[in-house]
């Protein structure tokens, strides 16, 4: 019996590590119910420079800049689109 409660302890706690480690790879009926959400989604900030360029960052922008906080999902570009070219 004890046996049995350790083999189940190591794949609880393997399971446990390995969706730490990807987060991404949890089921959806998991991520439905916000568990590992943090682990997700990361708070980006966006504001324009002084050239008009669109610039996303961690940190926020220096005091007086305005800006938004978006939360964005991990594995996701958050780049805007290259200009496009004229033929």
């Amino acid at each position: 019996m004890l046996g049995w409660v350790v083999l189940l302890l190591l794949i609880g706690g393997g399971a446990a590590v390995y969706f730490k480690l990807h987060p991404e790879n949890l089921p959806e009926w998991v991520a439905g119910l916000g568990v590992g959400k943090d682990l997700q989604t990361t708070t980006v900030y966006k504001w324009k420079d002084a050239s008009g360029a669109w610039q996303i960052t961690e940190q926020p922008p220096a005091a007086g800049i305005d800006y938004e906080v978006q939360s964005q999902v991990r594995d996701t570009n958050v780049l805007p689109l290259p200009p496009k070219l004229e033929r």
